[in-house]
């Protein structure tokens, strides 16, 4: 199965960081046979932001695409990356001891004259990458959020111009709706209307508005916000949408 990748923004003890994660394998992994996990760690020169300047991430990812190989021979899984501070560790899952990877890296390490990183430890549940790489809930919203924005932008949208930022939440019934549609007035937004459950939706669904920017920081505050108290509704939050709005041609 090919490998689906997704990436995000997180904090760690204060540190901002880049996680890449592979998507795919948490369908993978609880049906293999890989108890030990593989850290391999590179330390790259940084840019004010503290990502890797562009010949280091060249260099990274050359080294990157021959430990993948090299692990995918033996059965194993790449599984993600964190990238901060100066810093890249990679992740993958083996089933060979650390005198079999320490003799890979070692050889790895000599033919490219590079200092590297290596750490090995038993995680027969793959908790590292469930707890740590898999993105909470906050941050796949955050995902989600940045990348509607990142299309609005994308197709010249003034994210700096208020309009209307449609949201939807689905209720398992009437009551639980209703309940959300009083918080919701009571925040500035617009209750647009309640749909009863029909053919084509098993839910309530509540749709309502609020006159703002679609700026990440504005989407940030409201979708934390309604996503919260649609969860202790007993509900769930389903997103936003915009119009576009783009300069007009002269």
């Amino acid at each position: 199965m090919k490998a689906h990748w997704e990436a995000f923004e997180a904090d760690i003890e204060g540190t901002p960081a880049w996680i890449l994660f592979n998507a795919t394998a948490a369908h993978e992994l609880p049906n293999l046979d890989l108890p030990n996990l593989l850290r391999v760690q590179l330390d790259y020169e940084r840019d004010e932001d503290g990502m890797p300047l562009p010949a280091e991430e060249d260099r990274m990812q050359e080294l990157e695409t021959e430990l993948e190989d090299w692990i995918s021979a033996i059965g194993g899984r790449f599984v993600g990356q964190v990238t901060a501070d100066g810093t890249r560790t990679l992740f993958f899952y083996v089933s060979c001891g650390r005198e079999e990877a320490e003799n890979l890296l070692r050889r790895i390490a000599v033919r490219r004259n590079l200092d590297i990183g290596m750490r090995m430890e038993a995680d027969p549940q793959n908790r590292v990458y469930f707890e740590l790489l898999l993105p909470t809930a906050n941050e796949r919203r955050r995902m989600r959020d940045l990348a509607a924005i990142s299309e609005l932008a994308a197709n010249g949208d003034r994210l700096e111009e208020p309009r209307p930022i449609e949201h939807a939440a689905r209720f398992a019934n009437r009551h639980q709706a209703i309940a959300f549609a009083n918080w919701a007035r009571k925040n500035g937004f617009v209750v647009d209307g309640i749909l009863s459950p029909a053919p084509e939706r098993e839910h309530f669904v509540l749709q309502f508005h609020k006159l703002a920017t679609p700026l990440p920081e504005i989407i940030d505050a409201d979708t934390a916000a309604i996503s919260t108290m649609a969860g202790q509704l007993g509900g769930i939050y389903e997103g936003w949408q915009t119009e576009l709005r783009v300069q007009a041609a002269v």
